[in-house]
């Protein structure tokens, strides 16, 4: 699991100014919204990061949210440790500090790929214990092999993910697999991150100086990019490509 300081030092930085985090939190925000019409629902933040998410839904009204996060640095560097309930946990943990069916919304965004593929469908399952009926659990991952590169090593990516790669760990989790809708983004943007990460590819035989992509770039080109991926969301090809995925779990009522 990362728990590397710096990057999370970039990350606290980043979440509320670079165009893909911003892009990611509008994304679970649109999830949520898309689900529940009130505000009055209980959050779980798995894998909170820096908080980065958790206070931009907190700025959209939803208050009873709580987090964890495995590494030290990131709970430490949590703006809201003071406020809202917020541990250092292992996922593997959560059904041991949670009661069962308590959350209205589980947000796992790349965390799930740091489990071992054994153990995988076992965090899986038991973090869909703590959904209540008509829950939700959103998951977000880097997507397909062709985007790998220095930022994968950097922030401990070790393998990428497909819809159908998902879809059989969700199903040898024994959930619902029918319940499951998702896509790939950024799409516009692919060409791009794709030829970024063959040069870092290509840097990695060169120098051992080893740097995840979680920099803002220059206001304008930070603004052009954000732009163009918030565009794409009723574009009908997301199901095909992009350097993330996203992916909705309902729990029915």
């Amino acid at each position: 699991m990362l728990n590397r300081q710096e990057e999370y030092v970039k990350m606290k930085f980043a979440e509320g100014k670079l165009w893909w985090y911003k892009i990611l939190h509008e994304h679970v925000l649109n999830a949520i919204k898309k689900n529940f019409q009130s505000k009055e629902i209980k959050i779980l933040d798995a894998g909170c990061g820096t908080g980065g998410l958790m206070t931009f839904l907190i700025t959209h009204g939803y208050n009873e949210i709580k987090g964890f996060d495995f590494s030290p640095y990131a709970v430490e560097a949590n703006p809201l440790k003071e406020t809202h309930e917020l541990l250092e946990m292992d996922v593997r943990k959560a059904t041991e500090q949670y009661p069962q069916a308590y959350f209205d919304v589980i947000v796992c965004n790349d965390m799930l790929y740091f489990i071992p593929d054994s153990e995988l469908p076992t965090v899986l399952s038991n973090l869909y214990k703590l959904l209540a009926k008509g829950g939700v659990m959103i998951v977000n991952l880097p997507a397909h092999e062709l985007f790998k590169g220095m930022h994968d090593i950097s922030v401990g990516i070790d393998k990428r993910w497909t819809f159908k790669r998902f879809r059989a760990v969700v199903e040898k989790a024994q959930l619902d697999a029918q319940s499951l809708t998702y896509f790939y983004w950024p799409l516009f943007l692919s060409p791009l991150i794709f030829i970024a990460r063959v040069f870092q590819r290509l840097a990695m035989k060169k120098t051992s100086n080893i740097q995840s992509d979680v920099n803002v770039p220059p206001v304008v080109i930070n603004q052009l990019f954000y732009t163009l991926t918030k565009a794409e969301r009723h574009f009908p090809f997301r199901k095909i490509i992009g350097s993330s995925l996203f992916v909705v779990i309902a729990r029915g009522k």
